[in-house]
């Protein structure tokens, strides 16, 4: 299962660019010839993402071409 491995992959990109801000959303493009299966992704990210500085950050999926994955945008919680 290599959603997996994808998904600390976009766990690590996402943490790196965070700069330590709370993370709310995460979208990520995947085209139909990208080989990966979304609700395996899902899955895994809950896994990859517990108890972590990504716990709790929703893991949305947009409609992409061919074979298209890419960490598209993550979006941050808003300061108090």
């Amino acid at each position: 299962m290599h959603e997996l491995g994808l998904s600390r992959s976009i766990a690590a990109i996402v943490t790196e660019n965070s700069m330590g801000r709370q993370v709310r959303r995460v979208s990520v493009a995947v085209g139909p010839l990208a080989c990966v299966e979304k609700r395996a992704l899902a899955f895994c990210w809950d896994i990859v993402t517990e108890g972590g500085p990504l716990a709790g950050s929703l893991l949305e999926f947009v409609d992409a071409e061919g074979d298209v994955f890419l960490v598209k945008e993550f979006e941050f919680e808003e300061a108090a």
